[in-house]
């Protein structure tokens, strides 16, 4: 087994898109990050982590990390993550947690308990979700649109809300900078009944699908179908675009937008568990 480790996240791709590719919706988040990471994006001071196991030709392990956030573990159908652990071990690297396929990020994270000394748990088991035709609710009033500059400190607002209900413990973003780049690149879905009730984004994007995230309604708009109507909008504006599927991930704890989610035509493809540190390892889910 051989651990290749890039400064390049072009030459990152090269080697590890191909394997990425083949399991695409579920290696979305890695995909996307990487390849935003490519185009120039920074996801924090530190330079990013990029790396590959191989075995001959075949890539059989790929990780990435931004920090302060989590190391990411790729989808693979036997995954050899263990001289990816051993690198970071011996280089000193301080992890908040492991984001991976539940069986993966199980072992990954007792493994890496053990060698460091310290326990972890469960922060959130998540459901991957895929779209690939969308199932139009009825009857819910208002309509959708692209937010707009005007909406711009209300999305913030709901963004920073989001955040603090959905990842309470995730490092904090630059919300203005967020919705900045939603704006300009028209990402931003908000559902619109007299006013803004609702939003949802497309956060990252790979060659046949995209995944959306950012969805939310404030308390007092909730139970009215608004969520449904405007994730059900915004997915089919993907699939319109060209794209094979939408993804997303839904916190398992939450049985309303699992409900949700489904009803409108997303089907489960995969269980994860996002793991964090404790006792010298700081929390912050990615």
């Amino acid at each position: 087994m051989t651990l290749r480790v890039f400064d390049d996240a072009a030459a990152f791709l090269d080697v590890a898109g191909p394997h990425l590719l083949a399991h695409e919706a579920e290696n979305g988040l890695l995909l996307g990050v990487a390849t935003a990471l490519r185009d120039g994006r920074r996801y924090g001071d530190e330079p990013p982590f990029l790396a590959c196991v191989t075995d001959g030709e075949p890539v059989t392990a790929v990780a990435v990390r931004t920090p302060p956030y989590n190391l990411l573990l790729a989808w693979t159908d036997r995954p050899d993550w263990e001289p990816i652990a051993r690198h970071l071990l011996a280089t000193g690297t301080v992890l908040p947690g492991v984001s991976a396929e539940e069986g993966v990020a199980l072992r990954f994270a007792a493994w890496w308990s053990k060698a460091r000394g310290v326990s972890h748990e469960a922060a959130m088991h998540q459901r991957l979700y895929r779209l690939v035709a969308v199932a139009r609710p009825r009857g819910v009033p208002g309509h959708a649109r692209w937010a707009e500059a005007e909406d711009a400190d209300r999305i913030a607002r709901w963004v920073e809300a989001f955040g603090a209900e959905a990842i309470p413990d995730s490092p904090a973003s630059n919300t203005p900078a967020l919705v900045a780049r939603h704006l300009a690149a028209r990402t931003l879905r908000v559902w619109d009944d007299g006013g803004p009730v609702s939003m949802a984004a497309v956060t990252r994007g790979t060659p046949r699908g995209a995944s959306i995230s950012l969805v939310y309604t404030p308390p007092d708009q909730r139970g009215r179908g608004y969520a449904s109507a405007c994730v059900a909008n915004l997915s089919q504006c993907v699939l319109d675009s060209g794209k094979s599927f939408c993804t997303l991930y839904a916190d398992l704890a939450n049985a309303t937008s699992n409900g949700v989610y489904r009803r409108i035509g997303y089907e489960p493809l995969a269980l994860e568990i996002r793991f964090r540190g404790r006792g010298d390892l700081p929390s912050g889910p990615r």
